[in-house]
C-alpha cells in the first residue's frame, strides 16, 4: 500500500500579454508546492487565450513546469484548444491546427499513468463528437486503461453533469453533452472509477452518483458570484487529495494572499463578453 499526495489546480488563465490573473497562480503554486505533493494535476484553461494567441500556451506551459511534484499532468480547456467542433454556438472551436498547437507547445491532450495503487486518466473532452481521428483514439485509450483492477481517477476540464447523469436541460457549453456523457459514464461505472475531477465552472462542488465522486475544482484565476442553477461554491483556490491504498480524502485550500476576483460584472454583458475584454493586450498609459 502506497500513501501519496496530489494537488489539483484549474483555470489558471495565464498570459504574458494579459497578466491580470498571474498573481493568484503564483500564490497557489507556492502554496501547492509547500505541501510537497507527489503529483500535480491542472484540469484545463491553463492559458487565457490559447486558441487565438498560441504564445499564451508557451507561457502557460513554462509556468506548469514550476510544480515541484514528481509527476505533473495537464489536460486542455476551452481556453487552450477551443470547444468541440460540434458546439456550433461556441465562439472558439477546436480545429486540427489549434489542437496541434497544444500538442506541440504543452504536450499530450489525453493520457494515463499509474501512481501508487492508482491509475489516473486525463481526457480532452473537446474531442467528444468532434469527428477527429483522435476522438476514437482517446476512447480506445480509455477502454484499455479501464481494464485496470485497482482504483481509477479521471481528470477532465468539463464536468459530465451538474447534479444527475440524466439531466437534459443543461448548458451544452458547461457540461458534457448527453451522448458522450452516457457513453463514458457507462464505461466508468463498469470499471473501478472512484472519482472524476473537473474544472471549467470555477466553483467547488462534490456529487456522488453510482459510487463515483464527481469533484468540481475551483479556479485559481477568478470566481463568478452570479447565482447559478449549477450550484457549487464560487471561490478561488485549489484542492489537495491524500491517497492511502484505495482510499482518498480531499482538503480545500484558499491561501490568504489569493484575491477573490469576481467576474460577476463581466458576465452581465453580452454572451462571450469575456473574450471581448481580453481581446487586446494591456497597454502602458505612458
Amino acid at each position: 500500500m502506497t500513501d501519496f499526495r496530489l494537488v489539483i489546480l484549474s483555470d489558471t488563465h495565464i498570459s504574458a500579454s494579459h497578466p491580470l490573473f498571474f498573481h493568484n497562480f503564483e500564490v497557489a503554486l507556492e502554496a501547492a508546492n509547500a505541501l510537497a505533493p507527489d503529483v500535480a494535476i491542472v484540469t484545463g484553461d491553463l492559458s487565457l487565450n490559447g486558441p487565438d494567441a498560441p504564445g499564451d500556451l508557451d507561457v502557460a506551459a513554462a509556468q506548469m513546469r514550476r510544480f515541484s511534484a514528481q509527476v505533473t499532468k495537464l489536460v486542455p480547456g476551452n481556453h487552450d484548444v477551443g470547444y468541440s467542433p460540434a458546439a456550433l454556438s461556441a465562439e472558439q472551436r477546436m480545429t486540427p491546427e489549434r489542437r496541434q498547437n497544444y500538442l506541440e507547445r504543452v504536450g499530450p491532450d489525453f493520457w494515463r499513468f499509474d501512481y501508487g495503487d492508482w491509475r489516473f486518466i486525463g481526457l480532452n473532452p473537446f474531442l467528444f463528437e468532434s469527428r477527429f481521428d483522435a476522438e476514437a483514439e482517446q476512447r480506445a485509450m480509455v477502454v484499455e486503461a479501464l481494464s485496470y483492477s485497482g482504483p481509477i481517477g479521471v481528470f477532465t476540464h468539463v464536468p459530465f453533469f451538474s447534479d444527475h447523469p440524466n439531466e437534459v436541460d443543461i448548458d451544452s457549453a458547461a457540461m458534457v453533452t448527453p451522448g458522450p456523457r452516457a457513453d463514458y459514464l457507462g464505461l466508468f461505472q463498469a470499471a473501478n472509477v472512484r472519482f472524476v475531477a473537473s474544472g471549467h465552472i470555477h466553483r467547488n462542488k462534490r456529487v456522488i452518483r453510482d459510487g463515483i465522486t464527481h469533484i468540481w475544482v475551483p479556479g485559481t484565476a477568478f470566481m463568478q458570484s452570479t447565482p447559478s442553477p449549477l450550484g457549487g461554491v464560487p471561490w478561488v483556490g485549489f484542492l489537495e487529495m491524500s491517497f492511502s491504498g484505495e482510499r482518498f480524502s480531499i482538503v480545500t485550500h484558499e491561501p490568504e494572499d489569493m484575491i477573490n476576483m469576481d467576474l460577476r460584472n463581466w458576465s452581465r454583458g453580452s454572451e462571450h463578453r469575456y473574450f471581448r475584454i481580453v481581446e487586446q493586450p494591456y497597454r502602458s498609459p505612458v
